[in-house]
């Protein structure tokens, strides 16, 4: 991973973490902040992420080593829900529908962010169901043309070497001619 991380460092993404209150996410920010391997972007509440922060001894600052997005007053939350009505209004999502789906979904949160640009990748998952997460990401950004499914994919970090494992979640046809399908 070290050749992973070096290039990351290089280049510096903008990464969202949907569950920025979250204690494990918390401590990958640190990481990520310690290492300099990306400028995180925690979706959350202001005041329980700075509360956990002290709970935990972690030597971070919000505004100067990341960025909070309040998940219950960000001022950029009718962009946000209006974005994503224009790419739901289709399958028949209501405008009042697409706001109070943004104002309580981080990962919604999170991937229209990232579908604006205004972050370069997104982390969600550490709470809820893995379909929850993919749902949300799959309604947001959609396959690219000619793609009819997706694949999932984990990457293990171990002592004894790093192990990547693919599609564990998302295709529950286990043929082969499904597998040839992924993009």
């Amino acid at each position: 991973m070290k050749p992973i991380f070096a290039q990351a460092r290089k280049e510096m993404k903008r990464v969202v973490l949907a569950e920025g209150e979250e204690e494990r996410v918390l401590h990958a920010t640190q990481e990520l902040v310690s290492q300099g391997l990306a400028f995180p972007i925690l979706v959350g509440r202001p005041s329980v992420i700075e509360m956990r922060l002290k709970k935990l001894g972690l030597q971070m600052t919000p505004g100067k080593d990341f960025e909070v997005v309040n998940n219950e007053s960000d001022p950029r939350f009718k962009e946000y829900w209006g974005e994503y009505y224009q790419i739901m209004k289709r399958r028949g999502v209501s405008q009042e529908q697409a706001r109070r789906a943004v104002i309580g979904n981080p990962s919604l949160i999170a991937a229209i962010m990232l579908h604006r640009g205004e972050a370069d990748a997104m982390i969600c998952g550490t709470i809820g169901s893995y379909h929850e997460h993919y749902e949300v990401v799959k309604n947001v950004f959609g396959f690219r043309e000619g793609a009819h499914v997706a694949g999932a994919m984990n990457a293990l970090l171990l002592p004894s070497g790093n192990t990547f494992i693919a599609d564990t979640y998302v295709n529950d046809d286990r043929r082969r001619s499904s597998w040839r399908k992924l993009p």
